[in-house]
């Protein structure tokens, strides 16, 4: 089943397999799964779940606390769009799966549901009409639904409430591009049967109600285990191994069960506050890639002792996962060896030479855990995709175009193996090639480029930008001498910034580098050493023209 929260992958073989049993399974029961009556069990939700607002406006309230606590907005915010409205494109490897607009607009929204539909939704995974007639309008499992279910009905229904309260957005669907015949829904019915059971968490009778409410956050509304367990060929969580750790996007959720060694079990709890509310600090580090947006718009939105309670579920009533890293690279040590060469040259101005970072712009690599993962994708994806910036310092930019899949994987190596950190040196240049592939980068200039390993010019961009086919931008620095070279980037930022005033530092430097990158990757009378070097300098000398007033 290829349809996962957020970005997960999984080979193509194994998605098959699992798509045609789902089929098979569908064919044979039929339609013999439909929503059923809905019976909250009081023990199994936190007294504050129970009961609906008496105001309309404490409803409304209730609802948004709620919205942000399951971080719906970003998922349902597609590139340019306004909030809620949808649009955003999950990749499977069967094609693209677009969220829908969730805003009350009566024709592209969901402003005719009722309220029974809308828990239909969240509570059974079924939105309103019919599939082939027979078969009930199943929702793919990128909506958390299999989480979800364990939302009381009334906080389903403050989430309406929320919902409902704002602005209707009428805009033109995104289509979906799934394959058939992972397109049909009746196909999701196998699926749900092996691995979709509707109803609450269960909860122990002798549990607090901070314990009962750490539970229904983690569990229900932060649906974290979504992301932190991995998952069988045929994506179905493997709950024996909850909050394990598992492979998303290019990066690596890491084990935050209570196991003391290998999961969160053994932090300070005013560490694991800090990472989930304060952005991190410099003694575990901080949240990026796809955690770095769940921290960003939901867990330092919502109150801080809601980050308590979370951390103190996980820290202590989660079972423990012991799960090791992967082992290490036959070539360990050389490549350690490459990574200490690349780290000196590329990374120990901002993160130092002992790791420890540069407090409180330049977060630490020393005993930071999502740097030790069990599996390296977290500086691998970092390296080449590059990173907003942390706290008030600067952007991260993006060294894919400038160093090599053999560099990063031994910087990746050098970094998860130095300064007391305990991971494996386990990262390989083939693992490095493999995230390229995985859309950190926007598409390549042209043949040489390629060859060269330029970054890709994004389409996110917009009109204006170097994404844009009718724009000369992309050619702005045809032609360019040193002395002209500052002019041409300033005149190309302020065309991109024009085009997208909320571009981040880090994406305006990927953007400046893709469209610098082709000159020097087709001047023939460089060296590849001396193309590298040439595109470090720029990156280094465009850093102030990006984050200075110029800019």
């Amino acid at each position: 089943m290829p349809f996962l929260p957020r970005k997960f992958r999984f080979s193509r073989p194994a998605l098959v397999a699992g798509g045609l049993v789902a089929l098979l399974l569908a064919v044979v029961v039929g339609n013999s799964l439909t929503a059923g009556a809905r019976a909250d069990a009081t023990q199994d939700y936190p007294t504050s779940s129970l009961t609906l607002p008496t105001s309309q406006a404490a409803l409304i309230a209730r609802g948004k606390y709620l919205t942000t606590a399951a971080d719906c907005m970003p998922c349902h915010t597609g590139p340019n769009n306004k909030p809620f409205s949808g649009g955003l494109v999950l990749n499977t490897p069967f094609g693209g799966l677009a969220s829908p607009n969730i805003t009350p607009d009566k024709t592209t929204g969901i402003g005719k549901w009722t309220d029974k539909q809308f828990y239909d939704a969240l509570h059974y995974g079924i939105s309103p009409g019919r599939s082939y007639l027979v078969f009930p309008n199943y929702l793919y499992p990128a909506m958390p639904f299999t989480s979800y279910t364990k939302l009381s009905y009334s906080d389903v229904m403050a989430i309406k409430a929320y919902l409902f309260s704002l602005a209707p957005v009428h805009v033109a669907k995104t289509p979906n591009t799934l394959e058939f015949p992972f397109s049909q829904r009746p196909v999701l019915l196998g699926w749900r049967i092996l691995f979709f059971r509707a109803g609450p968490l269960p909860m122990q009778a002798n549990w607090t109600e901070a314990q009962k409410k750490g539970a229904y956050l983690t569990e229900a509304l932060g649906h974290c285990g979504e992301c932190h367990t991995p998952r069988n060929i045929m994506s179905g969580l493997i709950l024996s191994k909850a909050y394990g750790g598992a492979a998303i996007d290019a990066f690596f959720a890491p084990n935050i069960s209570s196991d003391a060694k290998y999961g969160v079990g053994g932090w300070a709890q005013s560490d694991l506050v800090a990472y989930l509310h304060d952005d991190g600090n410099m003694v575990k580090g901080s949240a990026y890639g796809p955690m770095g947006e769940v921290v960003t718009h939901s867990t330092s939105q919502i109150p801080v002792s809601d980050d308590v309670d979370i951390a103190n579920y996980l820290q202590t009533m989660t079972k423990p996962q012991s799960l090791p890293p992967s082992p290490a690279v036959a070539d360990a040590a050389a490549s350690v060896a490459i990574g200490a060469k690349v780290y000196a040259a590329n990374c120990a101005g901002c993160h130092q030479q002992d790791g420890t970072g540069r407090s409180p712009i330049i977060p630490n690599l020393a005993g930071n855990d999502s740097v030790m993962a069990a599996e390296p994708y977290n500086v691998i994806g970092a390296v080449l995709g590059g990173l907003a910036p942390w706290k008030t310092g600067p952007a991260m930019p993006s060294f894919a175009a400038s160093l090599t899949d053999a560099q990063i994987a031994g910087v990746a190596n050098y970094v998860r193996t130095n300064w007391g950190n305990d991971a494996t040196a386990d990262a390989t240049p083939h693992e490095v090639k493999a995230r390229r592939s995985m859309g950190l980068l926007p598409e390549m200039a042209d043949a040489a480029s390629d060859s060269f390993g330029c970054p890709r010019v994004s389409a996110a961009g917009g009109a204006g930008t170097v994404a844009d086919p009718g724009s000369n931008l992309l050619e702005i620095y045809n032609g360019a001498t040193p002395g002209t070279l500052p002019n041409r980037t300033r005149a190309l930022i302020a065309g991109v910034r024009a085009a997208n005033s909320g571009i981040s530092d880090a994406d305006l430097t990927d953007t400046l580098v893709a469209a610098y990158c082709p000159v020097v990757a087709n001047d023939a009378n460089l060296s590849q050493s001396a193309k590298r070097a040439a595109l470090r300098d720029f990156i280094t000398g465009v850093q102030p023209l990006v984050t200075g007033p110029a800019g």
